[in-house]
């Protein structure tokens, strides 16, 4: 029996097709063939189509975390803001946010100066400015650790208060970095370097809309729910603390449901935005009241990239809310070119009452539709019922603590209308 298996086995090698192709290379392109991948995706396939569209453009958003996160541990362990008074971290606070300022001024006006056609030697113009400029940067960046650490401290004892805390300590502590942002892409989310000029967004939104017809919209954050979280390095010191609070809540909701399906959902987003606006303006107002009290009555003028009406008159709000109604409905309609053909209109009724807007499209909405915590609805939320009930679960709720608690344990409109 042996012997014939043999014999056919020594046959059949004979006249085969392994007999021409050694066995040891049909398995060797076995091996080869199961770990080939795709080197040009397929043209339905986003994802890839866009990380190759934006190759070069895309920030490192690991190496920046790497980074930030080693900063953090080092002060973490020393806390040199422990050995100032109180009086001196508040003085320390206010120097370093007004020196900061102090450089944001030179700075512009050094770049007036470069974009002055009528100065022919820029550089030696501006030499005595630019000296002043780098020393202030220098001594910034000698502060800037400390700074984010008092704030830090001080956010935290008053989410602390609010019922997050453990054993004094709110969890997660609140950790973030003032620095330059990354801007985003609005399809799905997909973050892109800083620093690209207006020419280059333009570009690359046309590039995505062409090729997979869609809306897209590139747009500054105000900040970023990394750990640590990524902060706009300004000034302005309302908006540093309800930031840092606002993206304090994201991470605090990362695991929960309407965290785990942030990208993916529309409606979870909506009530992780809306719940995060929330805190921030509340833990942001007691901040202020118990460290800055007489910073309250200029908090409202406390950020400079707000724009500002040509007219008084001008109601951007309702304006705002009819454009995002009236497209609505035109979309629902099927009437896309006509909607698209409107909120261009629209935009320039706003640029002429000195809202400089870029573009207005359905990215535009998806994305600050979602921040829906004014009483009545956020101006581009249109009909959106998430925002209010998220707004009801709040007034319903004994301590802002237990209100978070309460979102991270829902998913749907559902959910949150029935919670108690």
């Amino acid at each position: 029996m042996y012997r014939t298996v043999q014999n056919l086995w020594t046959s059949w090698r004979k006249n085969s097709f392994i007999h021409r192709f050694p066995f040891r290379k049909l398995v060797l392109l076995v091996i080869l063939a199961s770990t080939l991948t795709e080197d040009v995706p397929v043209a339905s396939d986003r994802s890839s189509g866009l990380d190759r569209m934006l190759a070069g453009k895309q920030f490192d958003l690991a190496g920046w975390i790497v980074s930030a996160a080693a900063s953090k541990l080092g002060y973490a362990v020393t806390r040199p803001h422990d050995y100032l008074t109180a009086g001196d971290r508040d003085a320390w606070v206010r120097r370093y946010l007004d020196d900061l300022a102090s450089h944001q001024r030179l700075s512009a006006r050094i770049e007036a100066v470069y974009a002055d056609p009528a100065v022919r030697d820029a550089a030696g113009q501006t030499a005595p400015l630019r000296e002043q400029r780098d020393a202030l940067r220098r001594s910034l960046s000698n502060r800037q650790g400390l700074i984010e650490a008092i704030l830090q401290d001080q956010i935290e004892s008053i989410l602390a208060e609010e019922d997050f805390g453990l054993a004094g300590q709110a969890l997660p502590p609140v950790r973030f970095q003032l620095t330059q942002l990354p801007l985003l892409l609005i399809v799905s989310r997909r973050e892109l370097s800083t620093g690209l000029t207006v020419d280059e967004m333009d570009r690359v939104e046309r590039q995505v809309d062409q090729r997979y017809d869609v809306s897209s919209l590139v747009t500054p954050i105000g900040g970023y729910a990394t750990y640590p979280t990524m902060l706009p390095e300004t000034p302005a010191l309302t908006f540093v603390i309800e930031t840092a609070t606002h993206e304090w809540t994201h991470n605090y909701l990362l695991f929960s449901p309407v965290g785990l399906n942030y990208n993916s959902d529309p409606v979870a987003r909506t009530i992780n935005e809306t719940a995060a606006v929330i805190v921030q303006r509340e833990v942001g107002a007691r901040v202020l009241r118990r460290y800055y009290p007489d910073m309250i009555a200029s908090a409202t003028l406390d950020s400079d990239s707000q724009p500002r009406p040509r007219a008084q008159s001008f109601d951007f709000n309702g304006a705002m809310r009819e454009t995002r109604l009236r497209a609505d409905a035109l979309l629902a309609e099927g009437r896309i070119d006509e909607a698209e053909r409107y909120m261009e209109q629209r935009r320039a009724l706003f640029v002429d009452n000195g809202y400089l807007i870029r573009k207005i499209n359905q990215a535009y909405f998806a994305f600050y539709g979602a921040y829906n915590a004014e009483p009545g609805g956020a101006p581009a939320a249109g009909r959106d019922r998430v925002g209010p009930a998220v707004q009801a679960l709040r007034a319903r709720a004994p301590t802002l603590g237990a209100f978070i608690r309460q979102i991270a344990r829902v998913r749907t409109l559902t959910d949150v209308q029935a919670a108690s």
